[in-house]
């Protein structure tokens, strides 16, 4: 098959993905629909040689770690310190379930494959990505095609349970003292001058082919730096934290990807490589899946719940809005936006009340899912050191 063959029936099953995931407000995510099509695809007549065809792999092995760099350069910090009771509670809960899943579910299903689908379930396409790519490396294909599986299905328990709680905790704090309070605004103080940081370029170099040499040299570093410990630390994670480090300090500026425009086509063909774990994938091996699938997404959602209870009452916030927090693992934005909408319009009895349970409902479920999503990859890239 021609490579531009290859590449083009790939962007046209994104697109019918996004499509769907778009008019179905994610209740069908973009990843349950690329997942499915391509399954049915394989059993009914696509070669699994398309993916050599289109050089996905070889170029997403480049990719993927210029994308984990770009992803910890999005961070932002002032953003997450004005949220910083949903990042801990997010943090603390997530940790929880996924300890659980790997606890629990060792003896139920193996060790293997509980510590495949733990970082799983907290989260992020990308922990899917380094997990492929590590037990693909190792020869472990039936423990990546569990991980695609995961990452396929979860949004179906995840939704709806975080949907039924999220309505619970809506009409709970519009019934409480905390509603009543006036909404706020943010400012920005538009007065003060940026300073300058300490590796910080002059702007003529703030060009697109600059800012990826930038962010090759930044992932060029984190694959040394995990080279010289053995790799005891996936450079994937450190290209994470290194992306952030260095947009700290100046070298990178905030958004790189998206300022050169290369965000969502990283993201296209990184997210393909996960999928090239269908390919060869019979019904009995997915048949042998289902009851380890089962029990991770159980014993995670219950360790959902549990934490959820126990953080949110320690940190005084509704019990079922804490388990939310930690449920956007399972799907992540935009759903997490989606969802919050969703609820509020269908909870408040008119527009003001509608406005309160926005202001309430989307920064808490947005935040939880970044961070849920950024843990994610920080437990794929441990998991990957010793799976």
């Amino acid at each position: 098959m021609p490579g531009i063959v290859a590449f083009t029936i790939f962007a046209f099953i994104f697109t019918f993905g996004e499509y769907v995931a778009l008019k179905t407000k994610a209740t069908f995510s973009a990843v349950f629909v690329v997942g499915i099509t391509l399954l049915l695809g394989f059993w009914f007549g696509l070669p699994p040689e398309i993916f050599d065809s289109a050089a996905i792999l070889p170029i997403a092995s480049i990719l993927v770690g210029i994308l984990l760099t770009g992803m910890g350069n999005m961070l932002d910090f002032e953003s997450l310190k004005q949220q910083w009771k949903t990042v801990v509670i997010a943090t603390l809960t997530v940790t929880f379930a996924t300890a659980g899943v790997y606890l629990i579910g060792q003896f139920i299903i193996g060790r293997d494959l509980a510590l495949a689908g733990a970082p799983i379930f907290s989260g992020s396409t990308t922990a899917s990505i380094v997990m492929t790519t590590a037990l693909t490396e190792l020869g472990k294909d039936q423990l990546a095609l569990f991980v695609v599986l995961m990452l396929v299905c979860q949004t179906f328990v995840g939704i709806p349970t975080a949907s039924y709680l999220l309505k619970i905790a809506a009409r709970k704090y519009l019934a409480s003292d905390a509603s009543k309070q006036p909404l706020k605004s943010e400012t920005i103080d538009a007065t003060g001058t940026q300073k300058r940081k300490p590796l910080q370029l002059p702007d003529d170099f703030e060009r697109p082919s600059m800012t990826m040499a930038k962010l090759g040299l930044v992932t060029i570093f984190a694959y040394y730096t995990s080279a010289a410990m053995n790799g005891a630390i996936s450079y994937i994670v450190i290209a994470l934290v290194y992306g952030t480090i260095f947009t700290e300090l100046g070298f990178l500026e905030k958004n790189a990807l998206e300022n050169t425009k290369s965000y969502g086509f990283m993201l296209f063909v990184c997210t393909l490589m996960i999928f090239s774990n269908l390919a060869n994938a019979t019904p009995n091996d997915l048949f042998e899946l289902l009851i380890p699938l089962a029990v991770v997404l159980g014993v995670g959602v219950f360790g959902a719940c549990v934490s959820g209870v126990v953080v949110g009452r320690i940190f005084k916030v509704e019990e079922c809005m804490a388990i939310c927090m930690c449920l956007t693992c399972m799907f992540g934005f935009p759903t997490t936006m989606f969802m919050s909408n969703e609820v509020a319009q269908a909870i408040g009895k008119d527009e003001k009340e509608v406005e309160i349970l926005e202001n309430y409902l989307r920064p808490n479920m947005i935040t939880a899912g970044f961070i849920t999503g950024i843990i994610s990859i920080f437990l794929a890239g441990f998991v990957a050191g010793i799976i």
